[in-house]
């Protein structure tokens, strides 16, 4: 089995756990989606040598999903090996995870940081779950969020670490795509905010791979990176505090990296990353809380940051609805327009009764 670490434990060797985070902490949140998390610990096992960089893993699925991912993680084909036991102290008043277990990459030094989170804390949580404890160690200097049904390449973290550190960059996106062959673009970086429509779009979308880039444009255009791809600086996190949790799913990133834009956005065209989408949230009853999540939040968020636009934003969600009805989704109408009134009504953070539907 591989070690625990008992949340609030302080062991004989704690004086080194500053060793244990190197320069960047890439962090990742599941939920029950252990396929997905070991294809892209496999793609981060064949990363370039520099940066140095270790993993910490929220899983928000509950404790069935936890001890089925650590068993996945260190199986004969997994990509992890059992750590040792010494390891990063949890205050049991502050930590959000009933356990801990450190792992370590099979072939490298980067260590595997997997918790059980107490509850579904959503995305934000699941990355400041790891935030708050990470604060206190000094070593590292940037994270990297990566979603679970991702595949970064190998110079993926070495792009977006040169262009932060040459750019003096606050938070940096990656050319996403959609596989490997993929011919086309998915994000350039990552969101545009359009305030004369109310939404956000992607920057880049559908242009050509190997279609000449201006680096300065898009930068100028990027109001936050995509969360499926997001390497944010120490030194950001430090000015403009944690993710909100208030949004749950969706818009969290956005919120983040327009908060961040006046210190500097930045885009890493060799960062190449593989998104495979929709295996995050699933499909099915999953899709229908995805959309009504997207109309709610986007309403918080407009609220928050372009308040003037609010009108606009209730008119496109409607439209929205009105052509899931024209393509035969009457579920995920409702949703949207469901969404949209909770939004308006101010409701924020986990939406338990409809996740218990």
């Amino acid at each position: 089995m591989a070690t625990a670490l008992k949340v609030g434990e302080t062991d004989a060797s704690y004086g080194l756990a500053e060793s244990l985070v190197s320069e960047v902490a890439v962090l990742i949140v599941g939920y029950r989606n252990s396929e997905d998390v070991v294809d892209c610990l496999l793609a981060l096992s064949r990363a370039t040598t520099s940066p140095t960089f270790d993993i910490f893993i929220c899983e928000n699925g509950g404790r069935d999903a936890y001890h089925h991912l650590v068993s996945v993680l260190i199986s004969e084909e997994g990509p992890c090996r059992r750590g040792q036991s010494f390891g990063i102290a949890l205050d049991d008043n502050t930590s959000r995870f009933t356990n801990v277990q450190r792992l370590s990459l099979r072939g490298r030094s980067s260590n595997v940081w997997v918790g059980c989170a107490y509850d579904n804390l959503g995305y934000a949580g699941g990355i400041n779950a790891w935030l708050r404890p990470l604060s206190a160690i000094p070593t590292w200097c940037a994270i990297w969020i990566l979603n679970p049904d991702t595949q970064p390449t190998e110079s993926a973290l070495a792009a977006l670490h040169e262009r932060a550190q040459s750019g003096r960059k606050a938070m940096v996106g990656s050319t996403i795509l959609d596989s490997l062959d993929a011919d086309h673009v998915r994000f350039r970086g990552g969101l545009s905010w359009q305030r004369l429509a109310a939404r956000d779009v992607a920057i880049g979308l559908g242009e050509l791979i190997d279609m000449s880039c201006n680096i300065a444009a898009v930068e100028d255009a990027m109001d936050s990176p995509s969360g499926a791809s997001m390497y944010v600086t120490r030194w950001c996190i430090e000015r403009i505090g944690l993710m909100d949790e208030s949004y749950f799913l969706f818009y969290e990133d956005m919120d983040w990296g327009l908060r961040a834009r006046h210190l500097g956005l930045g885009y890493a065209a060799d960062s190449i990353v593989i998104h495979k989408r929709g295996t995050t949230t699933g499909s099915g009853r999953a899709s229908v809380l995805s959309v009504y999540l997207q109309h709610r939040n986007c309403v918080r968020f407009v609220r928050r940051h372009f308040p003037w636009s609010l009108p606009l934003r209730v008119a496109v969600s409607l439209m929205y609805a009105f052509r899931f009805l024209l393509q035969g989704a009457p579920s995920n109408s409702r949703a949207a327009v469901e969404g949209l009134v909770a939004g308006l009504k101010g409701e924020m953070g986990q939406p338990k009764e409809r996740m218990a539907q």
